[in-house]
C-alpha cells in the first residue's frame, strides 16, 4: 500500500467520532487501536474492503441487478444522490418510509398517488380547487415528493441495499435481511457486520470519509448493465441487417408500365417497319 494513500485516507478516515465505550466488540477486527478515548478503524482494512465491495458491485451492476441506495444521514445525503444517479439506480436521501421493500404493493400505491398529484400540479387542476383544498393537496403533494421522488420508477423491488451507516439505517437493513437481498453499509466501530453481505468500515460521521468511498465505489457502477427480460433472463441484443445483408426476391413482377410519349415512338417505328 503506497504512503500517500494512506497518508490521504488518514486524513479523512481517522477521527471515528465513537468513543470507547459505545463501540461494538464485534468490529473489533477493524479497529486499529484507541487514541485519547476514540477508536481508530485500521485502514489497510478499509482499503481491503472497498476493494471486495467494488467487485462485487461492479459485478451486480453489469449482470443488471437493480442497488438501491441508502442515506438520509445529513451527512450522506449528497454523496447517496449523486453516485445513484449517475449510475441510474434508486435511491433514498430523506426519509425512509416504514414498509418500503416488505410492503411494498402499499407503497406502489402511495407511489402512483404521489405520480398523479405531480400531474394534476403540472396540468393545473389545482387552479380549480378553494385555496384550502389545494393547500391540502400541496401539502400531501410535498409529503410525498421527499418519500418517493427518487424511487418512483422502481417496478419491483431492488436485488441489493447499500447503506452508509448501517446502525443509523437499520430498519433498511432489518427489511433487506427478511426479504433475503443482498445488502451492504459503510459501518462505523458501533456496527454489526454478522448481518450483511459485506460492509466497508469507515467514519459514518464525516463527509469527507462518505465522498471519499463513494467516489471509490462509483468507479464499479460506471459501465454499462445488461438488458434484463421480465423472465430474469438476459435479453438477446436483436442484429440490424445492413442494406447490403438483406436477400433480393427472385418473384416474377409485373412488367412496368411505358410512358405515353415512349408507347406512341414505339408504334411509329413499327408502322414504318411495315
Amino acid at each position: 500500500m503506497e504512503k500517500t494513500t494512506l497518508n490521504s485516507m488518514f486524513e479523512n478516515l481517522l477521527h471515528i467520532g465513537n468513543k470507547a465505550n459505545y463501540w461494538n466488540p464485534r468490529m473489533k477486527r477493524y479497529i486499529y487501536g484507541s487514541v485519547n478515548g476514540i477508536h481508530v478503524i485500521n485502514l489497510t482494512k478499509t482499503v481491503e474492503k472497498i476493494e471486495e465491495v467494488k467487485a462485487e458491485l461492479k459485478e451486480l451492476h453489469t449482470s443488471g441487478k437493480k442497488i438501491l441506495f441508502v442515506g438520509t444521514k445529513l451527512q450522506a445525503r449528497d454523496a447517496i444522490a449523486k453516485m445513484a444517479s449517475e449510475s441510474g439506480h434508486f435511491y433514498v436521501t430523506e426519509k425512509w418510509v416504514p414498509g418500503l421493500l416488505t410492503n411494498f404493493k402499499t407503497i406502489k400505491k402511495r407511489i402512483a398517488t404521489y405520480m398523479q398529484l405531480d400531474k394534476d400540479l403540472n396540468s393545473g387542476a389545482f387552479d380549480m380547487l378553494t385555496k384550502k383544498e389545494k393547500a391540502s393537496k400541496m401539502l400531501e403533494l410535498d409529503k410525498l415528493t421527499r418519500a418517493f421522488a427518487w424511487v418512483k420508477d422502481m417496478k419491483k423491488i431492488p436485488d441489493v441495499v447499500f447503506v452508509i451507516d448501517g446502525v443509523f439505517e437499520a430498519q433498511a437493513i432489518r427489511e433487506a435481511n427478511q426479504l433475503k437481498l443482498l445488502s451492504y453499509a459503510v459501518l462505523n466501530t458501533n456496527g454489526d457486520d454478522t448481518f450483511l453481505t459485506n460492509c466497508i468500515p469507515a467514519n459514518t460521521n464525516s463527509v469527507k470519509s462518505i465522498d471519499y468511498i463513494t467516489e471509490a465505489l462509483k468507479e464499479s457502477l460506471s459501465g454499462k448493465a445488461k438488458v434484463i427480460s421480465a423472465e430474469g433472463t438476459e435479453a438477446p441484443v436483436k442484429k440490424v441487417r445492413k442494406v447490403s445483408e438483406t436477400k433480393v426476391s427472385w418473384e416474377k413482377k409485373a412488367p412496368a408500365k411505358r410512358s405515353p410519349k415512349k408507347a406512341v415512338e414505339s408504334e411509329v417505328e413499327t408502322s414504318e417497319q411495315k
